[in-house]
């Protein structure tokens, strides 16, 4: 019995660990990718206000 005991404990910790781990990995990921996309949304408007601004003239 108490084998089982020992394994489910491990079991669990081990589990929580590898969360723990995939959430930092997720989170970072994340906001690089968000980072990412605010640049690109940046450059995208720019790029638009430069050919309306060219368009005017």
């Amino acid at each position: 019995m108490n084998f089982w005991i020992n394994f489910w404990t491990y079991f669990f910790f081990i589990s929580l660990i590898l969360f723990a781990g995939l959430a930092i990995v997720v989170t970072i990921g994340g906001f690089f990718n968000i980072r990412s996309l605010f640049k690109n949304l940046t450059e995208r408007s720019e790029q638009s206000e430069q050919g309306a601004v060219e368009e005017d003239s």
